[in-house]
């Protein structure tokens, strides 16, 4: 690669270049054109018109109808099985997309579905793909709802809530979040990093081991840095477990909820918050986040390039870590996100329909939509506040 090259040279002043023939003095102005009176502006004004903006930019903003290439099809039982079916879809969803079943077939079912995407990606969180399939002779309806993820890393930090249990000022907030974290950990079912069954609890172990088997391989000042490092992140997660594992902020979650009064911004944002939680604690008491983890992205252990490590399951990337910042974080971080890079699928909260004119039950995606951004702001609101103890 070539690299660009640095001029080291001293800066000087450029010669000067010398005129080839002396210049003409110039000669005064007269008298008498200086003491002209100039011409007034005129007072008349172009009209307050603004120019029409550039055509690309209606262009771009206008909405176009699906095109459908293809020889229409003069009604048939495909188009009223997909009416029927779409129908369905619409009862369910509650929405009320245009009619289109004047227009010619099957471009009124692209009009159709298109309309019906449109309104579902603005009325749900969840993604919402339509399919048409046949069903013994029959075409259907099948929806696929999908939790996406974006990629995100739902690691909730222990250490802030460690440091805020010191602190008396913040005693009643506080406890509020480790009611949070107590039903996170035992009711939703988020894995702690200290969990032996856990994925984090191997990370770490691997990272522990790095430290402590090679101490010659270290800087004396880093080596001993990163085994302090190691060693409150066990002790930490330890201590937090043992809490955690006292009841009592699950049977007085809402009692001490009730009797909280905040006096700042963050004291807000933790009771903001422990209402959201204990909210969807109470709606569901006994559903936790992999109810709907989606079961055919993982591989086949009969196959016979069978990889559990293919997949990136849920566990994976949702759980407790000790801290987000500091050596030991930056290393797992960079561990974890190089062993996803070279996984093929990720698991997500997954639901499936088929609107083929059976009832549909009351399953929803409803407490993974809440649950996850909720799971976000809490992780956000432990590592961007400053914890004056």
């Amino acid at each position: 690669m070539d690299y660009a090259k640095v001029n080291n040279r001293a800066v000087t002043a450029a010669p000067k270049q010398k005129a080839k023939t002396t210049a003409q003095k110039r000669s005064r102005v007269p008298y008498g054109l200086a003491a002209q009176e100039r011409h007034r502006r005129s007072t008349c004004r172009p009209p307050a018109i603004s120019p029409a903006g550039a055509a690309a930019y209606g262009f771009l903003k206008t909405r176009f109808l699906p095109h459908h290439t293809g020889q229409a099809v003069a009604g048939g039982s495909e188009k009223q099985d997909f009416y029927r079916s779409f129908d369905l879809l619409c009862s369910h969803y509650r929405i009320k997309p245009v009619d289109t079943k004047d227009f010619t077939y099957p471009y009124s079912r692209e009009v159709a579905l298109h309309e019906a995407a449109r309104l579902l990606r603005d009325n749900h969180p969840q993604h919402i793909e339509i399919t048409m399939v046949e069903d013994n002779g029959k075409f259907v309806l099948q929806v696929t709802e999908r939790f996406d993820t974006q990629n995100i890393l739902f690691y909730i930090p222990v250490l802030p809530l460690h440091t805020l249990m010191r602190d008396k000022k913040r005693r009643k907030a506080t406890r509020l979040l480790l009611c949070i974290f107590r039903y996170l950990c035992y009711s939703a079912g988020i894995p702690f990093y200290t969990e032996e069954n856990s994925y984090l609890y191997w990370n770490y172990e691997m990272l522990a081991d790095w430290v402590t088997g090679d101490p010659d391989g270290w800087d004396a000042e880093e080596y001993h840095n990163n085994v302090r490092e190691v060693r409150a992140a066990q002790y930490i997660g330890e201590t937090m477990m043992r809490r955690l594992w006292n009841t009592i902020h699950r049977d007085r979650f809402g009692e001490w909820l009730e009797k909280f009064h905040p006096k700042d911004g963050f004291e807000c944002d933790c009771h903001r918050l422990a209402k959201k939680f204990y909210a969807l604690s109470q709606e569901y008491p006994k559903v936790n986040i992999y109810a709907h983890a989606d079961e055919s992205c993982l591989p086949d252990p009969e196959s016979d390039c069978y990889d559990d490590t293919d997949c990136i399951t849920m566990e994976k990337y949702i759980g407790f870590v000790a801290s987000t910042d500091g050596w030991l974080y930056n290393n797992l971080e960079q561990s974890i996100n190089s062993e996803f890079g070279e996984c093929l699928s990720i698991q997500e909260p997954v639901l499936n329909r088929c609107f083929d004119g059976r009832s549909q039950d009351n399953d929803t995606l409803d407490y993974e939509c809440r649950l996850l951004p909720l799971v976000n702001e809490l992780c956000y609101l432990l590592n961007n506040r400053n914890y004056d103890t």
